[in-house]
């Protein structure tokens, strides 16, 4: 690709030897990070298109329940697998080899699932959503590095809660669509309509994320030719290697206050998709007559979830101030949940509707926080790095909830399922105020300014 003018330079004077470095702001890291978000609604569309339709897809399938729930938890035990090759694998060849990988396979699961339309073929389905799970762990963790490596210091908070437009919109759209798209359990036992409808689904996916992947063969980049700021222009290049990689990790595990906010983020995220993923089956017996209303709350909560990352990110580059928003937000997201857990059972699907909105704009605005303020107690350590141990975190924590939160349902009801989320998020809460705000990236930075 020919080089472009940048849209702004950034000049610095490195008073340690004299020189004078270009830092430079290049008008397509906006198509770098557009890229990032197309790939991630793909995705992510796929981790709920089958639990938001349960009931449906237990029959149309003749499985049990918890096995259509193994399409969404297959994603967590996917990243608990694959993710620290996967962050070597970012680390070592850069975001273009990393998001073809990922695109392409997701492409290929894409197509065999177009295969499992018939009913007796659920372990084909199965195949096809295995795949691009674990292709999913090769991008999903990139928004930090991504921004880090494209956007300069003032904007790179930003970029990171843009980052989560596209796992939100997919999130969005996964609820959305099975639910206008499929019309039910049919009273008579003819399932060709559903069989139709859910090819409409799978074909629309499968042919999606072609047209994604071509358009990454064709315009996607590593990184920019001049770096867009002192710390990652003070960062070294050279290729990691697997022994480097894995003395990092140790390294970051020995960091006390980022395993405070490895432990906190992972209780976050295993409560959001705990919740996420019983969606269906804990509104439906409550609210019978309300068939869609699954579905349509987790479009509001994943779109309003959009709302929250943006406007936490738009205030951490301009405040900085990253422990205390992890705590301000950490906080409002266990008010969220105590106050879901009893609207859930006021009788009014309005007042539900509330309740999982106040869940989505808090659990999903912390993401962006918990991120950056990772990134700057691990530099110079890679964003990817710390970025994937979280993610390694919160998709093992994940898989546990997910399991005890369908025990807990099973057993004692949807009170006691969401109480055990709430003390949860109490928990993380309460370990947030122990992390101290040594914020090593933001030194970096203005270590040469003026």
């Amino acid at each position: 690709m020919s080089e472009e003018e940048p849209s702004r330079v950034e000049v610095s004077e490195e008073r340690q030897n004299g020189e004078r470095n270009e830092f430079k702001l290049y008008k397509r890291r906006w198509t770098m990070l557009a890229a990032f978000i197309l790939y991630t609604t793909s995705s992510s569309f796929q981790l709920y298109q089958y639990t938001i339709i349960a009931d449906v897809m237990t029959q149309y399938y003749q499985v049990a329940p918890i096995a259509i729930n193994w399409t969404s938890t297959i994603y967590m035990l996917a990243f608990v697998v694959a993710i620290f090759p996967a962050t070597w694998f970012y680390n070592k060849m850069g975001l273009r080899p990393s998001l073809l990988l990922a695109m392409g396979g997701t492409c290929v699961g894409a197509w065999i699932k177009v295969l499992s339309l018939r009913r007796d073929l659920f372990w084909v389905t199965m195949l096809g959503q295995t795949i691009v799970a674990l292709c999913s762990t090769y991008a999903l963790n990139i928004q930090v590095p991504l921004a880090a490596t494209w956007f300069g210091p003032k904007e790179v908070s930003t970029a990171c809660s843009i980052g989560l437009f596209g796992p939100q919109i997919g999130s969005a759209l996964g609820f959305f669509v099975p639910v206008a798209l499929v019309s039910g359990v049919p009273e008579n036992d003819d399932w060709s309509t559903v069989q139709f409808e859910l090819s409409l689904v799978f074909y629309g996916v499968a042919i999606y994320s072609t047209v994604i992947f071509v358009l990454h063969l064709i315009f996607l980049e590593s990184e920019p030719a001049t770096p867009p700021g002192n710390a990652q222009a003070s960062r070294s290049n050279d290729q990691e290697s697997v022994k480097k990689y894995i003395k990092a990790q140790f390294s970051l595990m020995k960091n006390v206050n980022f395993v405070l906010v490895f432990l906190t983020y992972s209780i976050n995220l295993a409560v959001f998709s705990a919740i996420t993923v019983f969606l269906s089956q804990m509104i439906r017996p409550i609210y019978p007559d309300t068939e869609n209303d699954a579905g349509y709350m987790g479009v509001l909560i994943t779109l309003i979830g959009i709302v929250g990352s943006v406007l936490v990110g738009f205030i951490l580059d301009r405040s900085r101030r990253y422990k205390e928003m992890n705590i301000i937000v950490y906080a409002l997201s266990t008010v969220a949940m105590v106050a879901y857990t009893f609207l859930l059972r006021s009788g009014n699907i309005i007042f539900v509707y509330v309740g999982a909105g106040l869940f989505g704009i808090t659990m999903v605005g912390y993401l962006p926080a918990a991120f950056e303020l990772a990134a700057e107690l691990t530099y110079p350590e890679p964003e990817a790095s710390s970025a994937g141990m979280m993610t390694f975190g919160c998709q093992l924590l994940s898989v546990l909830y997910t399991l005890a939160y369908g025990w807990l349902f099973e057993a004692y009801g949807d009170l006691a399922s969401n109480l055990f989320m709430s003390a949860s998020l109490l928990l993380g809460t309460v370990l947030a105020f122990f992390v101290k705000s040594d914020l090593r990236r933001q030194r970096a930075e203005n270590k040469y300014s003026k």
